[in-house]
């Protein structure tokens, strides 16, 4: 049994919420985090954006990549969804070459950014689009 249908059954037992994996996921890896990697690290609240009802297919593949063996590898997901063109993969990647500054994206943001691509594709494109102007002091080139 994945983590999904674990869910699901907690659930239906009254034992859990929607997102319950999601939070052992962000729990696991806020304990993994040193002090300073903890005190950088935000996270939205995704009630109403992965764990709502209408994205069930993203947050199936969510599951199933939280059931992955570490090291965890977007491209290990068998059968990725594709979101205007986008995978978890193709999200995690694009994210990371596009900002030096980030050191790590968590499944929740590359998740939370495939919703983002179906319910606002024009926005989430910007924001996989964008690249800061420069890296120390605000002026300059990016990439």
């Amino acid at each position: 049994m994945g983590s999904y249908e674990n869910e699901m059954r907690l659930i239906s037992e009254g034992k859990a919420q929607r997102g319950y994996t999601a939070l052992k996921y962000f729990e696991e890896l806020d304990n993994s985090f040193d002090d300073e990697m903890s005190h950088l690290s935000h996270r939205p609240d995704y009630s109403k954006t992965l764990f709502a009802p209408e994205n069930d297919d993203i947050y199936r593949e969510f599951c199933a990549f939280v059931d992955l063996p570490e090291p965890r590898r977007y491209d290990a997901i068998e059968d990725p969804i594709s979101v205007e063109g986008y995978t978890a993969d193709d999200v995690c990647k694009t994210m990371l070459l596009g900002n030096k500054r980030l050191l790590f994206v968590d499944a929740g943001a590359v998740y939370g950014m495939l919703v983002r691509l179906r319910t606002a594709p024009e926005i989430a494109k910007k924001v996989l689009d964008f690249t800061p102007t420069c890296y120390q002091c605000g002026t300059g080139g990016g990439k």
